[in-house]
Order: C-alpha cells, then sequence, then structure tokens
C-alpha cells in the first residue's frame, strides 16, 4: 500500500483532489487531502491589501461594486510549519499538488517548501501542468498532462512494487540526471469506470491563515452545496474556455462523455445520507445535452435524491419541454451564458455563433418556468477586440432579455495561457492598442452601469432614453441614484 498526499493549493471549485483520492483508495492506498490556503473575493479598492496570484480575475458585482477574484493572504511561517508537520504525520510516498493556470509560482514556492523536508517525488497535475508543461516540469519532480485518475493510481502502484516512476504515461518526468522524459499521452477515461469522489471528513485537512491545521472539516466554500460533474467536455468550443484548448490538445472526438446513470446516482446517494447538504450543484459545462440520458437520470433523480439543484445550459441545448422536466426534477436555479451581446464579437473572437433571437428566446423560456426557478446568465466584459458598437449592442440584448433573468454580476474577460482567444490577442497588438485608446475606464463604468440598470425594475423606454443621452455617458455618475443595491452572490438564487 502506496501512501499519497493531495495538496489543492487554494480552496475553491476544484474536484480534483476528491476524485483522485477516491482512486487511490478503491485501488488499495492510502490517501490524505490538504487544502492549503484560501483564495478571497475582495473590493478591488483592497487588493493591495492581499498577494494577487497571475490572473486575478475583476468581477462587477449585481450591485455596481468591483471586485477581485483570488487574492490571498501572503504566505505566513505558522502555516508553512501546519502543512509540513501534516504531511510528516501522514508520512507519504509521494505528493501531489492540484494546480490551475495562474498559481505556478506559488506551487513552485510551496513544492521548494516540501522539497526541503521529504524525499519523495512531488507531481504536479491539473490545468497548469497540462496546458504550460514546459515551464511546470522546470519546478517539480513530474508532471500529469490532462486526466489523471490513472496516472494517480499507477504512480501508487509502482512506488508499492519499488518500481521505475519516470515511464508512466500520461506524465513527464525527471530522471536521476535531471533529464525530461516525456511519456506517451494517454487516451481519454470510459467515465463508466471512475470511482466514486472521497469526501469522508477524516480525510480532510484545511490550513489557512493563522488557525494551523484543523482535521475534519470542509474548506467553508463546500459548505451545504454538493458539487458533481456528470460529465466531461462540451459540444462546443467557445474560444475564451478551457474545453476548446483540450479540444485541440486531445482532439475532439470523445471528448464529450457522460457518467453512466447508476453511478452519479450512487455518488448523489452516499452524499445525501453521509454529508450535510440541501442542495446540489451540476458543474457540468452544459448540464442540458443528452436529451436521452437526461430523460432516465431525472425520474431517477427525483424519486432517489429528491434535493433542489442548480446547473448550467446554453441557449441552444434546452427546450420548454426539457426544462419542465428539470423544474419536475427539482430545480430551482439555472445559469445560461450570454458572454456578448455583439454578434461580431461572438462570430469573429468568441468561436460563440449564437443567433440573438435564440438568446432572448432561450432566456424567456427559463422566466416562464415561474418564480420557483431563478435564471441567471453569465456575461464577459472589457473584451480587447470590442468597440463602442459591440458595448450599445450588448445594452440592446439585455434591454430585450426579460428582467427576471438575473446575474450575479460580470467578469472582465482574462486571457488565461495558451487559449485560442489569448493567441488572437498576442497576434493582434495594433487591434488592442486600438481598443485601450478608444474605451477608456470611465466608457466602460458607464455602460456597465446600464447594463445593471437593465436588471432593475426601471421601465425600457426610460432606459433606452437614457441610453441615448450624452449626459450620461460624458459623466456616469449621474446613473448612481438610479442604482440598486440588489445583491445576487449565488446560483443557488441566495440573495445577500
Amino acid at each position: 500500500m502506496a501512501r499519497i498526499a493531495i495538496v489543492k493549493l487554494f480552496t475553491g471549485l476544484n474536484l480534483a483532489p476528491a476524485q483522485l483520492s477516491g482512486e487511490l483508495q478503491r485501488a488499495g492506498h492510502a490517501s490524505q487531502i490538504i487544502y492549503f490556503k484560501d483564495h478571497h473575493i475582495v473590493p478591488y479598492e483592497e487588493k493591495d491589501n492581499y498577494a494577487i496570484t497571475d490572473y486575478p480575475g475583476i468581477f462587477l458585482a449585481a450591485d455596481g461594486s468591483k471586485k477581485v477574484w483570488n487574492c490571498y493572504k501572503p504566505f505566513n511561517e505558522k502555516e508553512n510549519k501546519a502543512l509540513i508537520q501534516t504531511l510528516k504525520d501522514f508520512n507519504p510516498d509521494a505528493i501531489g499538488l492540484s494546480v490551475i493556470s495562474g498559481v505556478l509560482n506559488e506551487a513552485k514556492y510551496v513544492t521548494e517548501l516540501i522539497k526541503a523536508h521529504f524525499d519523495v517525488p512531488v507531481i504536479w497535475g491539473g490545468p497548469g501542468p497540462t496546458l504550460e508543461p514546459d515551464r511546470c516540469i522546470a519546478m517539480t519532480d513530474m508532471i500529469c498532462i490532462n486526466e489523471g485518475e490513472e496516472v494517480i493510481v499507477e504512480l501508487a502502484n509502482r512506488l508499492d512494487a519499488g518500481e521505475d516512476i519516470t515511464r508512466i504515461d500520461g506524465t513527464w518526468a525527471k530522471d536521476t540526471h535531471g533529464d525530461i522524459i516525456k511519456n506517451p499521452e494517454r487516451p481519454l477515461l470510459n467515465l463508466d469506470d471512475i470511482a466514486i469522489p472521497d469526501w469522508n471528513l477524516e480525510n480532510y485537512v484545511h490550513i489557512n491563515a493563522f488557525r494551523g491545521a484543523r482535521k475534519g472539516i470542509y474548506p467553508n466554500n463546500l459548505g451545504q452545496e454538493y458539487p458533481i460533474m456528470t460529465q466531461r467536455g462540451c459540444p462546443f468550443s467557445c474560444s475564451f474556455c478551457i474545453e476548446s484548448k483540450y479540444q485541440e490538445m486531445f482532439g475532439k472526438k470523445d471528448s464529450l462523455r457522460r457518467r453512466n446513470i447508476d453511478v452519479v446516482i450512487e455518488e448523489l446517494l452516499w452524499a445525501k445520507n453521509n454529508l450535510d447538504i440541501k442542495s446540489i450543484l451540476f458543474y457540468d459545462d452544459v448540464f442540458t445535452v443528452h436529451p436521452r440520458w437526461l430523460d432516465e437520470f431525472l425520474p431517477r433523480y427525483k424519486a432517489e435524491i429528491g434535493l433542489p439543484f442548480w446547473c448550467y445550459t446554453y441557449p441552444t441545448t434546452h427546450t420548454p419541454e426539457l426544462l419542465a422536466k428539470l423544474k419536475d426534477a427539482g430545480m430551482m436555479s439555472i445559469t445560461m451564458g450570454v458572454q456578448s451581446g455583439s454578434t461580431r464579437i461572438l462570430k469573429e473572437y468568441f468561436n460563440r455563433p449564437t443567433a440573438e433571437h435564440r438568446v432572448i428566446a432561450a432566456a424567456k423560456e427559463i422566466v416562464d418556468l415561474g418564480p420557483e426557478v431563478k435564471g441567471f446568465f453569465d456575461l464577459i466584459t472589457k473584451i480587447p477586440f470590442e468597440t463602442e458598437e459591440d458595448l450599445k449592442a450588448t445594452f440592446n440584448l439585455l434591454l430585450d432579455l426579460p428582467v427576471e433573468f438575473k446575474t450575479v454580476g460580470f467578469g472582465e474577460m482574462t486571457n488565461f495561457p495558451e487559449y485560442s482567444f489569448t493567441k488572437k490577442v498576442d497576434e493582434n497588438p495594433d487591434l488592442i492598442a486600438k481598443h485601450d485608446q478608444e474605451l477608456s475606464q470611465d466608457i466602460y463604468d458607464y455602460y456597465h452601469k446600464l447594463y445593471l440598470l437593465t436588471r432593475s425594475s426601471m421601465p425600457r423606454e426610460q432606459l433606452r432614453k437614457i441610453g441615448d443621452d450624452p449626459q450620461y455617458r460624458e459623466n456616469h455618475k449621474l446613473l448612481d441614484p438610479f442604482m440598486t443595491d440588489e445583491k445576487y452572490m449565488s446560483f443557488t438564487g441566495i440573495s445577500f
């Protein structure tokens, strides 16, 4: 039996540690999950009081306040000692780090801290090493590229048998001379074969701030909402999404895979019976695909699980009939991606050619479910290629969306490494410079306020008149008296 510690660097939505721990335990190995440090959402004006990752994430909340995601309190000695002592108590044969893009420097810091105390291999997995393998392998012993379930089990098996671990498919590894061995890729997994994730409290440790190691509890963000994915991949290839990059790297064929219904129900039953959960969060990129799967799954979910749930949809993947089935099964809220009201931006830069009339119709179909189901939409703003005409197009689209269709806020575009959208940015410096010159922050502040006002009770005609009146564009603070303080900070419809 091998002993594998899995360190999740910064709390947040990441199901990988639980999944990998479940795989290890099913294979007869021991595992421990350590959540090391928390990310914080802080007011923009307070960001200098925190350390910020390479991709901080700027977010305009529904009340108009500006936030920064992915801030954290700097590493401190008490936290570091707690991490090392926790690992010593577990006595691992290998240590895995779950690493997202933007925290590579922090992952390097933690790896060096670990290597100063342990002579065991450290392997990184997740989007970070998958997207930037050359950069990542320079900072650790091994990296896993793409899915890690089979990799982590083979690593544990080889460690247990005293065998070479540098020749595992799906990894890059350094040999005894420091040379890099780039092993072949693994084929995509059959999701029917994956294990039930490990959410057993006794296997969890949370370390943050000056409280030391807290054993047997989940980080606050896990709470009473159980996260699950019934599928991997996406039928679409939006240029700003990691799924489009995965399709480029590993092929689109078979990239969208859904789990066996029996396995999904088994996991949800375990969660319902063993955890204090009140609702389910389906984090599938687009839950409303595969109608036949849903036709079989939803009645079973209603009968065997019966908890309220939230999910994602796409404008072209649901119908009124499907939405009615989702509501009947317990759907309490649903989020649909809009991203932009500009057809030009959607087609030319987002690879998301969704017709405006379908977006509006899809939103109305959700609202027609009644007040029992909260409808939300996503929007991306501050897109490097947009013009003021594109901003006006987004405003006009939002005017036509039913006011009951809410938003938790708008996220500014983040140019993550290796995405096709990011490559377009890098290849068009002149366009980016023109955008930055023509669209000031004041102009964006003006349009952002208009966007938020479309979610208010203000009559549409009054909003159109305000949008046509140049005095508000010249001084967006004139819009402040119209702004509301309504806050939607949760996709489950909880406002506070």
